[in-house]
């Protein structure tokens, strides 16, 4: 119940905010990451390489800037080397290395959600500029961890942080 009264003040907060930052929405495919996602503009995408305490790993992000506002979809293959962990482990690290890597706290309730049968986590944090909102989920079948997110500045929040978030998906991957 709280956090769907979270949710509520969240979604009415974001509906409180400038038509400045409604923008057109398209549906974007990734074949080689598996996965579709509605954002408003085509994404940069980059190759980092994350350091992890099973070794390092590629990480691929997708990326698309709306005015101080960043939406963002990273994949991470993990391959074999989590096997000997569940997939509850896997998105508790993954939501301690989002938190560390920008210095943020959890404001709003993080919950288990799940995306297509494969568990997740969705929380809200903020640093002392930004406001983040997240969705992380591990996907078994595949081995591979899949994060959402959007960041704003905290007096800027954007409104279409949940529309972002729930039109992610999953989709056959060719490779």
């Amino acid at each position: 119940m709280k956090y769907l009264r979270n949710r509520l003040v969240f979604v009415m907060l974001a509906l409180s905010i400038t038509l400045a930052q409604a923008q057109t929405m398209k549906q974007y495919e990734s074949a080689g990451d598996g996965f579709r996602v509605s954002w408003p503009g085509e994404p940069t995408v980059q190759k980092n390489t994350v350091p992890t305490d099973k070794g390092p790993f590629e990480l691929r992000t997708y990326l698309v800037e709306v005015g101080e506002t960043a939406l963002y979809v990273g994949v991470c293959d993990y391959g074999s080397a989590v096997n000997d962990r569940s997939p509850d482990a896997i998105l508790q690290g993954a939501e301690k290395g989002a938190l560390d890597n920008v210095k943020a706290h959890i404001i709003g309730e993080h919950k288990l959600i799940t995306l297509q049968g494969n568990k997740g986590l969705e929380f809200i944090a903020e640093n002392d500029t930004m406001h983040f909102t997240m969705r992380i989920y591990f996907v078994a079948g595949r081995n591979t961890l899949y994060q959402t997110l959007t960041a704003a500045p905290i007096n800027n929040q954007y409104a279409g942080a949940f529309a972002f978030m729930d039109s992610f998906e999953l989709a056959r991957r060719t490779q």
